[in-house]
Order: structure tokens, then sequence, then C-alpha cells
């Protein structure tokens, strides 16, 4: 069994030998991916002479594969059709056109990071911050089912496409409407995937009433249609005003993960260091590091229809502006 420095440095000695004759003389050579929440992750780079963008293979899906039993022309050639895949007509179509701005901005996605965790990763993103969390915006490039190609914006394509942040910011939650929110109990969740019928109620379709007060465990979950990067749905102001009505009262915001959002009334029945501390022990035993948003507890404020840190609200009644860099005079937020 190869350790993890020997087996990448095999797939990219080797990673050739699965690909198509136009890869015979690509250069292959092996980086170190900065990836959120301080990960470093090898990634192989395969680039022909003349490739202006080159997809980043990550490398710890096919190590682990190979650790669980898969042998070592299997997880090479997966890499190799990686490859491929990304090269195919579309995805190309779409990179030529990523400085387009007008070509892709219904292609516009938002990913939620905590900006204190990620700070070297963001220094050359662009990104708005709201609460605790940067708001990353990213471009689809290719999609399918066992991949996604997110490409974040940097502050040099903002440069070339002469377009605010602002309307950065807008555009991409006008894009991310396209994917339907759900709410819904996790109460009913659980008891769904445990029976297998795998039916949830969404309580935003208006035909189904929330009574928390009587709720075993009032906690509702908050994602999209696809259950993918679906935190970034408390960006939506509209959608939060009827989440807001749905529950009947302020609301703590729980990070489970970048994919969704909890939400627990204030009604009296948890409080902010308890929720804090169940957060943190969630994250700690049972999110993987490339799937965790934050520990930091956030608290929805119906009045406001803003959120804030949960635990410094509680500390200081003093309220703290969402989005800030759209304050008059302040320059978007680069670093």
């Amino acid at each position: 069994m190869m350790n993890r420095n020997e087996f990448i440095n095999y797939a990219a000695e080797n990673v050739r030998l699965y690909l198509p004759q136009t890869f015979e003389s690509a250069q292959v050579s092996v980086v170190e991916s900065i990836k959120e929440n301080g990960r470093k992750i090898p990634a192989l780079l395969i680039r022909r002479q003349g490739d202006i963008l080159v997809p980043s293979i990550l490398l710890e899906g096919a190590y682990n594969d190979y650790r669980s039993g898969k042998s070592l022309e299997t997880c090479v050639k997966w890499i190799a059709d990686l490859r491929v895949k990304y090269d195919n007509p579309k995805c190309l179509s779409d990179l030529r056109y990523v400085k387009d701005y007008e070509a892709i901005k219904n292609k516009l996605k938002i990913k939620l990071c905590d900006l204190e965790l990620n700070r070297d990763w963001l220094k050359d993103k662009a990104y708005t911050l709201h609460g605790d969390f940067a708001a990353v915006y990213c471009v689809t490039i290719c999609e399918n089912e066992e991949q996604t190609f997110n490409m974040p914006i940097v502050k040099q394509l903002i440069e070339e496409w002469k377009i605010s942040l602002r309307q950065i910011h807008e555009d991409a939650l006008l894009s991310e409407r396209a994917e339907r929110a759900v709410l819904f109990e996790m109460d009913a969740y659980i008891s769904s995937i445990m029976t297998g019928d795998g039916s949830i109620r969404n309580l935003l379709d208006g035909k189904t009433e929330w009574h928390p007060e009587i709720a075993e465990a009032p906690i509702l979950c908050l994602t999209n249609n696809s259950m993918r990067n679906g935190a970034s749905m408390i960006l939506q102001k509209d959608l939060m005003k009827r989440v807001g009505e749905i529950i009947g009262s302020d609301f703590y915001i729980l990070p489970s993960s970048i994919h969704e959002t909890l939400l627990v009334p204030d009604i009296g029945i948890m409080d902010t260091s308890g929720l804090s501390q169940m957060v943190k022990e969630i994250n700690e035993n049972e999110v993987e590091l490339c799937d965790k948003l934050s520990d930091k507890v956030q608290y929805y404020d119906r009045a406001k229809g803003v959120f804030e840190n949960a635990e410094r609200r509680n500390q200081v009644r003093t309220p703290v502006t969402t989005n800030r860099e759209f304050d008059m005079g302040k320059a978007p937020v680069f670093a």
C-alpha cells in the first residue's frame, strides 16, 4: 500500500497512460491547492500547449478510494476521465465566455464561508460580508452528477467586467432563485429517511402551518432543491421574511454546513450558549472540514430583516449592519 505522497507521484507519472492521444505531450504537475477552512489539498494540473484555463484535479478523493481497496489503475483512470470530462466542448465554450459577464451572469452562484477561518483563501476573491460570513461569488462552468466545476470570481475578473460588486451580488441572488428554496422540519426529514419514504413537506408551499410551541424538536432546515451549497439561501431577503412569518418569531440560524442552515425559533426553549455548544460539537464530530460553514450561531431579527452574531448580540445590544461593503463611500471588499 502506497502512502499519500507515493500515490500522488505515481498518479502524476502515469496519468498520461489513460488520457487520449491529444494529451500525449501535456505537462503534468502537482500543486497545492488552498481551499476553504484552511485546507491545503494536492491537485494535478494537466496542461497542453495552448490551454489557457486548466482545471485542478483534487487528488484526495482518488487517494481515499485507493486506501478503501480500489486498484491503482482504477484510481488513476478516474483522474484521467475527469480531466477529459472538463475538456468537453460545453465546458470549453463556457470557459471562453467567462469574460463576457452578460453571457455568464445567470450561472452565478454564492458560497458562504466563515470570514475568520478563510482570510488566506479570500485574499484574491470577490466577496461581501454578511454577519460573520463571507459570500464568495462563483461561476458554474461545468456540472454533472459526479462533479461541479465552480470558478471563484477574483478581483482581476471584476475589473475586466467593469461591473460593481453590488451588481454581481444582486445578479447572483437572482440566479440562485432559480433553485427552489426548501424549508422543512428536521424531525420529519429524519423520520422520512428512517422509513424510506423520502417525502418531506416544504413549509414554503403555503399549504402547511407550523407550530413550534408544540413541536417535539422545533428545528427547521433551510436549503435549496438540490441540497448543495444551500446555506446561501439565508441571503435571500424576501425568503427570510417569509420564513420569519412561518416561524412566527425571531430565530437563531445554526450554520450546520455549507449545504444548509438550521433555524430555531426564539421562544425560550433553547439559549444561545447551548446552541453554540451544540454547533461546535456537531462540526467537530460529524461535519467534514470541506463542508463546514462556521461555529458561529447567528440571530435573525424579523423587524430589522438582518442577522448578526448571536453571542455578541447578547453581550452588546447594538445593531450590526450586514452588507457593510455596500455602505456609502466604502469600496467593495476584496481582501
